[in-house]
């Protein structure tokens, strides 16, 4: 039976899951409001860490770049569902710009230059346009036009399509729209404790926060520690992400993230020089020495990704009044939002979870 709009609803985490599913909720005048830990004031002098998995949900969603991409790389092939995605995310951060009075603010166009790192993989994209391949809808023809500052001796792709979402200043405003209208609370979940657990509906966002929690119901969430640089340069991209190994970012007034690292099952998220060298020595090769030697590194930020054992996230209904919307990774950018959308539909219209999200999937 579907839950009725006038039915309170509290939702656990206010990260990039959490603020979407506030935003479906908003859109449907909902009785809501949302619970955040509180913050972790501890800091190191490059970054803000982790101390303890409460906090976790808000402060990944922070340090992440914010980078949309419906291309796979290591195969030329979109994403999973990218189309969908693509279309849905587009269509919800610009609502949330018009709703929050920031037009323009939040998403931001960016298109990948992808480096081809030899000639095989230059064959391999020439043939996905050839061949009309579903990916050839997102990329563009091999171009050997390079700008001086980059090194690509293969010539290199276009991705149109890509670009970046301002998650601080997404999350940021939005909470400032929850805090108007006394629907945000600083408030640590425990369904132990809390009275208001037995009254009211909750929807569990709480990223790697909420590990513990899952392994009751069977579902597993990976920490996926990543780090990224900020860099402070005067190199020419056109305006676009440039990608090989790693990634390099423009944010504009000659501001670059350079990014990520991968590591699994780290506890708690702090800088590493392992991290920076690695970052460094990723991206080195596709830039000239000149621009190279003249990095200036300004930041160095940690956080920990929630990701599922199967890379698809977690939607779904726990128990008889606690919902889940977790496991998003490296793409919680772009499939947030059509994920939160198809949960919001499950609770309020009954209509059926796609199975790729379903938490069902590992109850069979």
């Amino acid at each position: 039976m579907p839950a009725a709009i006038s039915d309170k609803f509290i939702i656990v985490g206010a990260g990039l899951a959490g603020t979407l599913m506030a935003w479906e909720l908003e859109k449907r005048g909902v009785n809501y409001e949302v619970w955040d830990a509180p913050k972790n004031s501890s800091k190191s002098s490059r970054t803000q860490t982790h101390s303890s998995p409460s906090n976790t949900s808000n402060q990944a969603s922070r340090v992440a770049a914010g980078m949309f991409n419906p291309v796979s790389f290591k195969r030329i092939v979109e994403v999973w569902n990218a189309r969908e995605h693509m279309d849905v995310m587009r269509e919800t951060y610009l609502k949330i710009e018009s709703f929050l009075k920031i037009p323009g603010k939040i998403l931001h166009k960016s298109p990948i230059m992808r480096v081809f790192p030899n000639s095989q993989y230059r064959m391999l994209w020439e043939k996905r346009l050839k061949d009309e391949h579903t990916v050839s809808q997102f990329i563009r023809p091999v171009s050997d036009e390079v700008p001086d500052d980059i090194v690509a001796p293969h010539g290199f792709g276009v991705v149109p399509e890509a670009g970046w979402v301002d998650l601080p200043l997404l999350l940021d405003s939005f909470r400032s729209f929850l805090e108007s209208k006394g629907k945000y609370r600083e408030k640590t979940y425990n369904s132990k404790f809390d009275d208001e657990f037995q009254t009211s509906n909750f929807i569990d966002c709480r990223g790697v926060g909420a590990i513990e929690d899952l392994v009751k119901h069977n579902l597993k969430i990976q920490s996926d520690h990543g780090e990224v640089l900020t860099l402070k340069s005067n190199i020419k991209t056109k305006n676009m992400c440039v990608n090989r190994v790693k990634w390099l970012l423009p944010r504009g007034n000659h501001t670059y993230k350079l990014g990520a690292t991968y590591k699994w099952d780290v506890v708690k998220s702090q800088p590493t020089e392992e991290g920076r060298d690695e970052l460094l020595t990723g991206i080195k090769p596709i830039i000239s020495s000149e621009v190279f030697d003249h990095f200036e590194i300004t930041n160095q930020e940690t956080g920990l990704r929630p990701a599922s054992k199967d890379r698809r996230p977690y939607a779904g209904k726990m128990n008889e009044n606690t919902y889940i919307l977790n496991g998003f990774g490296t793409r919680g950018v772009l499939i947030g939002p059509a994920t939160a959308a198809h949960l919001v539909r499950f609770i309020f219209e009954d209509k059926e979870l796609p199975k790729e999200i379903n938490i069902a999937r590992y109850s069979s």
